[in-house]
């Protein structure tokens, strides 16, 4: 992790001046949480109650970045790329567990893109800032060492996915719990099988390289990581503490 904020980048196509960038202070990570909250909430994914954000155990990993998308400094979208670990692994693994096994068995070096949020925009608005978010997530997992993304997906999107980015299917439609028991369905993709599934698309994402300076990432501070495990809907700051201690013992968790 660097000290100096990451530099953001401008969403092409748009008539609103939307930036793309990695989190980077309280603002950006609290905002984020919130909005994914609002989204789980409307689409019946998380239960009601008083809880203010949607920020899970793996949120509190050194590894998991978040990313937004911000306009007159406030947040309309966001997603979370989760580095595989050994205290926790992925979060999709409680469902497919086997078919990480698989992945892992094959040396791969995994990255779960989680917690999809937006507000406030337009359908030709969204599709560019989530081409651009995918961008930079893509670019950031590739420049820190990683090599292929998974996810978990309600069916009635899987197509966008296949179609589009060149995912394809790692395991079966499955009932979630961590979404309420909605229909969840799985894939993985890496760059060789984007090239070949969506060569425009991966022209678009990996054709011209971001700076470092855009890829940097600062760690979340360990009193936010606490605040916010207070007020979610998701854990609490017991089990945030239970991964900060085994990180202080082990250092960094990450499996690659």
């Amino acid at each position: 992790m660097v000290k100096s904020d990451p530099c953001a980048v401008p969403v092409p196509g748009v008539g609103r001046a939307i930036e793309v960038k990695v989190a980077s202070t309280p603002a950006d990570w609290e905002d984020a949480f919130r909005l994914v909250r609002q989204n789980y909430l409307e689409s019946g994914y998380d239960a009601p109650s008083t809880k203010l954000v949607r920020f899970t155990p793996y949120q509190a990993l050194p590894d998991t970045t978040v990313f937004v998308a911000k306009l007159a400094g406030q947040v309309v979208a966001t997603f979370t790329l989760v580095a595989d670990t050994h205290p926790l692994g992925l979060p999709l693994e409680g469902l497919y567990e086997d078919e990480v096994a698989e992945l892992r068995r094959q040396g791969r070096r995994l990255a779960e893109v989680t917690s999809l949020a937006a507000t406030g925009l337009t359908q030709r608005e969204f599709v560019h800032v989530f081409t651009t978010m995918i961008r930079l997530l893509m670019q950031y997992h590739a420049r820190h060492g990683g090599d292929t993304w998974v996810l978990t997906v309600n069916p009635k999107h899987s197509s966008f996915y296949r179609k589009t980015l060149g995912f394809t299917a790692l395991g079966p439609r499955r009932s979630y719990e961590a979404v309420q028991g909605h229909p969840a369905e799985s894939y993985w993709l890496d760059k060789h099988l984007m090239q070949s599934a969506a060569p425009k698309m991966f022209d678009l994402i990996f054709g011209a390289a971001l700076p470092p300076e855009v890829l940097a990432a600062r760690r979340m501070p360990i009193d936010l990581i606490r605040a916010l495990a207070a007020q979610s809907s998701q854990c609490d700051v017991l089990d945030v503490d239970q991964i900060l201690s085994y990180i202080e013992r082990n250092g960094n968790p990450r499996r690659w």
